[in-house]
């Protein structure tokens, strides 16, 4: 699985609801420290404006071809 494949995936919290969809996957010297999700999200990847909503890589539990789970 590649890092684009997870682009639009649902974000699930620990009791599955979903958070929102991911929208941007943000990486420093090759490691991936953060994921942008939910319509924040998505509006900043289009405008280049607004507070997103991420959560840092450390808080994810499990990444599927179906869905990534958070802590």
């Amino acid at each position: 699985m590649r890092m684009s494949d997870l682009i639009d995936l649902p974000v699930l919290d620990g009791d599955g609801r979903e958070l929102g969809r991911l929208h941007e996957i943000r990486a420093v010297d090759g490691e991936v420290r953060e994921l942008v999700y939910g319509s924040a999200g998505l509006f900043e990847r289009m405008t280049g404006r607004a507070q997103p909503t991420a959560i840092p890589w450390s808080q994810v539990e499990r990444v599927s071809v179906k869905a990534i789970r958070v802590k």
